[in-house]
């Protein structure tokens, strides 16, 4: 498959606090890949820099074979979804959605995105009325309106109950059925083993280590979580 994104050797420091250490993987065309990581990993930070909102320090990170931070023409088939979504409250879905067609220069049909989000009866209500959940699908849609190459998605499934959890997996599915390269961060384990095709543990400011489909379900002989948590704890991770 080809390769979407690479992340080669990615060092990132706040002060004396080197975050990121020596990080490298690389994102395929049609998959999802899952970034595991506990709050404060890097997971994040790692996203930021790969569309230039964070300065790399050392390392370099190619998306859509240009440089990161290189300048904006590559970001128009990126759709991202960091950290909380914003939205002005006084405008409605189905505006929030246009405004940011107009910003990407890209067209998108708004009503059929709505509805794979589960927002079909909720398009003309102001988002100041929408719940956390609600908030989270609108910002699931206005990353995908445009149909980007590469969707990168900071713990999306956060307030969302299960049968939206459920139903946005299956989007992320078929997103990447359809040539979509995903990546997915998450602190929650099972969260990433249900979704991913591949699976990435941050911890330590690196990936300690990578499973496909298939290993993350046989290799460990279904003790996938004990072992990802100690893992973690060998990297100065502590868990209450």
């Amino acid at each position: 498959m080809k390769i979407i994104a690479e992340i080669n050797s990615v060092e990132k420091s706040y002060g004396n606090s080197q975050v990121i250490k020596n990080c490298s993987f690389n994102i395929r065309e049609g998959e999802v890949y899952g970034l595991l990581g506990v709050n404060g990993a890097g997971k994040t930070t790692l996203m930021k820099m790969m569309i230039g909102l964070q300065k790399i320090d050392r390392g370099s990170i190619r998306v859509l074979e240009s440089e990161a931070g290189s300048g904006a023409g590559y970001l128009s088939e990126i759709g991202s979804m960091i950290e909380n979504p914003f939205f002005y409250g006084h405008l409605n879905g189905r505006e929030i959605l246009k405004m940011h067609l107009c910003y990407m220069g890209k067209q998108g049909n708004i009503s059929e995105i709505l509805g794979m989000v589960g927002l079909d009866g909720a398009g003309d209500k102001p988002v100041s009325q929408y719940s956390l959940g609600m908030k989270q699908r609108l910002g699931i849609a206005r990353a995908i309106i445009h149909r980007p190459k590469l969707l990168i998605l900071d713990e999306p499934l956060n307030g969302l109950d299960p049968i939206a959890t459920a139903e946005m997996r299956r989007l992320m599915r078929r997103l990447a059925d359809r040539g979509t390269a995903i990546l997915l961060s998450s602190h929650i384990i099972g969260e990433i083993k249900h979704t991913a095709d591949r699976i990435g543990i941050l911890a330590g400011g690196c990936i300690q280590r990578e499973f496909s489909a298939s290993e993350k379900l046989s290799e460990w002989n279904g003790e996938f979580e004990e072992k990802v948590v100690q893992m973690m704890r060998e990297n100065g991770y502590e868990f209450i």
